[in-house]
């Protein structure tokens, strides 16, 4: 044989195994397993190693940055993210280059720089469309209706979300249908139709839980629980509080956890126990911070300022609120500017 011979038919099984590890990783990253996730995509990327630059390498690189991303590993991402990027343009891997510019649009996004994850964004876009990638183009689109959202345009937001909901029941893709229905009953939340948001969310979890898609099913059951506060229904909220917060210690997931304990915090405060409320939102600050989440962060300021309101602290609860509102008109977060100034009074803020 050959060197080439033998090169060759080393490499076909090595290629094959590292695709292997990296479906698995991905599937475990949406489930119970996301340190598993993490392990196969290294032993993926080891397989290729690091001498040949090719489109799969580029799509590994990514995927286990997404695990990392969605866990609130934000910093650990953004160099997989980048390096993803720096592959697929060198050997002109167009889709893997607008897969690559849509995931650092979503760091961007976590970390407040609207206008920088837009524009990431609209460059994925326009590379999907010329690819031809309808999944990433209804991927963008659901990215771009999450920016509306945050800014207060409602009807923007959900014009994008049923975009993307199209192009994702087009193609079937049952998945990413999950998180458009779990994004669109946000936004009618917001707009006040709770019960088709409740609908929706209905619809999302079923789903979720069909599919094994633990990472959405804490993420709906947030949202449900936000609902139900708003309905008054606090045995619902725990409820959906509950199961939220096992799904993020089962998947070691920091960031979720400070999602869930802020609306642990709103459900205590709601309950007439300001104090533990207090304290639940203090782990949620730690947690959102190391996890680089702006708006999260932000939002669970606005619910601290709320809770040391309700024991006395009044003064306190001021500066926290206006800690919340400059960093809300940092991110540009309409919505959430307008209900810390109401809060403040109509006077504006106050002096710290």
């Amino acid at each position: 044989m050959t060197e080439n011979t033998i090169n060759g038919h080393r490499r076909r099984p090595a290629t094959v195994e590292a695709r292997r590890l990296a479906e698995l990783a991905r599937a475990a990253g949406f489930g119970d397993a996301p340190d598993d996730a993490i392990e196969w995509s290294h032993e993926a990327i080891s397989l290729l190693g690091s001498d040949e630059e090719t489109p799969l390498l580029a799509d590994v690189l990514r995927w286990q940055g997404s695990v990392l991303l969605h866990r609130g590993l934000t910093s650990r991402a953004q160099p997989l993210y980048e390096r993803s990027l720096r592959i697929a343009t060198t050997i002109d891997y167009e889709v893997g280059r607008a897969h690559a510019l849509n995931c650092l649009g979503a760091m961007a996004q976590r970390r407040g720089d609207l206008d920088g994850a837009q524009q990431l964004y609209r460059s994925a876009a326009s590379v999907a469309e010329r690819c031809d990638e309808a999944r990433l183009c209804g991927m963008v689109q659901q990215n771009l209706g999450i920016l509306a959202d945050i800014r207060g345009q409602s009807a923007s937001a959900l014009d994008h979300y049923f975009r993307s909901l199209l192009t994702f029941e087009q193609i079937n893709d049952v998945q990413m249908m999950i998180w458009v229905l779990n994004n669109m009953g946000i936004v009618h939340v917001r707009d006040g139709d709770l019960r088709e948001a409740e609908a929706v969310y209905d619809r999302a979890l079923s789903m979720a839980r069909e599919r094994g898609n633990l990472l959405a099913e804490g993420v709906i059951e947030e949202n449900r629980a936000e609902l139900r506060l708003l309905q008054g229904d606090l045995e619902g909220a725990h409820e959906s509080i509950s199961r939220a917060l096992t799904v993020a210690v089962e998947r070691g997931d920091d960031l979720r956890r400070a999602a869930a304990l802020r609306l642990k915090g709103a459900c205590e405060r709601h309950a007439g126990d300001p104090g533990a409320a207090v304290n639940t939102l203090q782990t949620a600050l730690t947690l959102s911070a190391v996890a680089e989440d702006a708006l999260l962060g932000a939002e669970v300021l606005y619910e601290f300022g709320l809770a040391l309101a309700s024991t006395g602290d009044e003064t306190t609860a001021r500066t926290v609120w206006n800690t919340a509102l400059d960093a809300f008109e940092r991110i540009g977060a309409r919505q959430w500017i307008d209900r810390v100034r109401t809060r403040l009074g109509d006077s504006g803020r106050t002096a710290a």
